[in-house]
């Protein structure tokens, strides 16, 4: 008998991550979410609690050391682990850095250090900024909110 496939889910207990999540596990995959929980819910993959193909692991993907271990083995890793809003991420540019500049990198390292083949990244609407239209097409000018006034 074959193993299953692997994979990994990062922000798998959002609203996006769990459908992923969701799909994977209908697929056979192995599923490991690795999620801080800090707009994630764990309610969200309340109907896998008792499958004993997914694995969540309750930590913060810019903790290299701490996440590199999962990803021995994996076949996948689905990066969906992002802090979003564009408001908030002007308010507070620190803990957006470290979550989507610093956590891509750690997950994109531990992945490299494991030999993981491949790695499918989705990213956040807030690269268009304040959107024109909505939904907001993927033909629209790419415009983040870069620019601030200090006084």
């Amino acid at each position: 008998m074959l193993d299953n496939k692997k994979a990994i889910v990062t922000g798998g207990c959002g609203f996006i991550g769990s459908h992923m999540v969701d799909r994977l596990i209908s697929e056979g995959y192995d599923v490991t979410v690795l999620d801080n929980l800090s707009s994630g819910r764990l309610q969200n993959l309340e109907q896998h609690k008792n499958n004993k193909n997914l694995k969540i692991i309750e930590i913060d993907i810019s903790d290299l050391e701490g996440i590199k271990k999962h990803f021995n083995g994996i076949d996948v890793v689905y990066h969906l682990a992002a802090l979003a809003d564009i408001v908030p991420s002007i308010v507070n540019p620190l803990n957006y850095y470290k979550s989507n500049v610093t956590g891509t990198t750690a997950v994109v390292e531990a992945s490299r250090l494991a030999n993981v083949k491949k790695i499918i990244y989705a990213a956040s609407s807030s690269c268009y900024g304040i959107p024109d239209v909505f939904p907001t097409p993927e033909s629209a000018e790419i415009r983040p909110p870069i620019s601030l006034r200090f006084n």
